[in-house]
């Protein structure tokens, strides 16, 4: 599988879990956007893959990761001194960790915590 985009579509990274990401694809789908998505409920990316991302977006793993959310805090418990390897391991393991959907388009990549953003972010 394959990270690539273009400026035709969106490629939208989400966990189906999560009510943000569903919007997000719904509202893309409604505006008739072309969308690639990857429901990581069903696909499971790479430590590559993932530091790919954190790469184009100029951000640490951890910085993809929504440490308050307290089901995180119960199941991992503190976590300070991870490596980059270990947060990128975390998140292939345990996607639903992501904190919000990860959307792209061509050089644009962003973090989305607002479906209506989606709308911003195609124009």
């Amino acid at each position: 599988m394959t990270l690539a985009n273009s400026d035709k579509e969106i490629t939208l990274i989400y966990h189906s879990h999560e009510h943000i990401g569903r919007q997000i694809l719904a509202l893309a789908q409604a505006e008739n956007i072309p969308v690639h998505d990857i429901d990581l409920a069903h696909v499971k990316l790479t430590p590559t893959h993932w530091a790919e991302l954190t790469s184009k977006m100029r951000i640490n793993a951890r910085d993809l990761v929504n440490t308050e959310d307290p089901d995180f805090s119960q199941k991992f418990g503190k976590v300070e001194d991870l490596s980059e390897i270990d947060w990128l391991t975390l998140l292939v393991h345990n996607p639903e960790i992501l904190k919000a959907p990860i959307v792209m388009q061509g050089d644009k990549i962003v973090i989305m915590t607002n479906a209506q953003d989606m709308l911003n972010f195609v124009k």
